[in-house]
């Protein structure tokens, strides 16, 4: 079986990549770099030293280094695939998981249990994973939880459990502090959203929170997805700036996050986000500033423009944003 979104592959150098896509190209797998064995590195798994990939140039230099056979290009687009016969372990969050509700072996492992069990009443236990760095283990104390939901409706459950919990104090929303070290962790580069923006959109996704002092996220991945690579090409066109009606943001949590838009004068049918930034960042009904770059699409069915926002993870002079929403003044 071939690995899903969000599962970890882990190489015979011991490199440990995140799995990031639904559909892949022959005998590879799409995956990005998240940890790498290196002197002096503050996280340990299987007797050695690790070190955590700091941001999407980092682990594109990293690779092209020392393991190029991790990189190739497809459209014009430079990407990370691990290839079959390198795949020497498939970490997945639903077992991990199940280990850590057995017999968790530290503080944050028994956290990210009892949290799992607090999702439960609205979402199946084997319905949920987890994924980050405590799925192969190379967690610190300090580190989040990311809990991974199978399914669009069993997300949708538990984000509206998420909202029951806040307003019963099992859960707390991140503090001021936590929201601006999210901030700057997301913005390493170019503010395009200020702090204020920010806030006021997490604030509503009800896709994080804290638990006992460590912020966690829901990250959904989708079941029986039925996507395969090549259905669809792509041709760049340029960076634009829009606004656009959001008429359907039923995967608007997904990876790719979606959303199928009208614009005034233009013809764009869709936008889509790979930075988690802006995942959840519209409902239906709602106006949305975008700026990224339109790409047309190409398919066996039709052919249509989207505007693709996160061309890198940092996605640096792209965005998301509501506009005028109730209570934008605050900004």
């Amino acid at each position: 079986m071939s690995p899903r979104l969000r599962d970890f592959l882990v190489t015979p150098e011991g490199l440990v990549f995140s799995c990031v896509s639904y559909a892949h190209p022959p005998g590879r797998y799409l995956a990005f770099l998240r940890y790498y064995p290196c002197r002096g590195g503050d996280r340990r798994w299987n007797g050695r030293s690790y070190c955590k990939v700091a941001s999407t140039g980092e682990s594109f230099e990293y690779l092209e280094r020392h393991h190029p056979v991790y990189l190739f290009s497809h459209g014009g687009a430079r990407l990370q695939a691990v290839p079959h016969e390198r795949v020497e372990r498939v970490l997945s969050p639903r077992r991990r998981l199940t280990d850590l509700l057995e017999s968790p072996r530290d503080a944050l492992e028994e956290k990210a249990a009892r949290l799992a069990e607090l999702f439960s009443g609205a979402v199946p236990l084997r319905s949920l994973g987890v994924t980050g760095s405590l799925l192969p283990g190379l967690h610190l104390q300090s580190s989040d939880i990311d809990l991974v939901v199978y399914g669009v409706e069993n997300h949708r459950r538990a984000r509206l459990r998420l909202g029951e919990l806040l307003r019963a104090g099992a859960v707390d929303e991140p503090s001021r502090e936590e929201w601006r070290r999210m901030y700057e962790k997301r913005f390493p580069l170019e503010r395009t959203l200020s702090f204020e923006e920010f806030l006021w959109h997490e604030r509503r996704k009800f896709h994080r929170g804290s638990f006992m002092g460590t912020t966690f996220d829901l990250l959904l991945v989708r079941e029986n997805a039925g996507e395969r690579w090549g259905r669809e090409s792509y041709r760049r066109l340029g960076l634009v700036e829009v606004e656009c009606l959001v008429e359907d943001a039923s995967l608007a949590f997904d990876y790719p996050a979606r959303y199928a838009v009208s614009c005034d004068g233009c013809d764009v049918e869709e936008v889509v986000s790979y930075t988690h930034t802006y995942a959840g960042q519209a409902f239906e009904g709602e106006r949305i500033a975008v700026r990224g770059y339109l790409e047309e699409v190409e398919s066996t069915r039709r052919s249509y423009l989207r505007i693709l926002v996160g061309t890198s993870r940092e996605a640096a002079g792209e965005f998301i944003r509501v506009v005028a929403p109730q209570g934008y003044s605050s900004f």
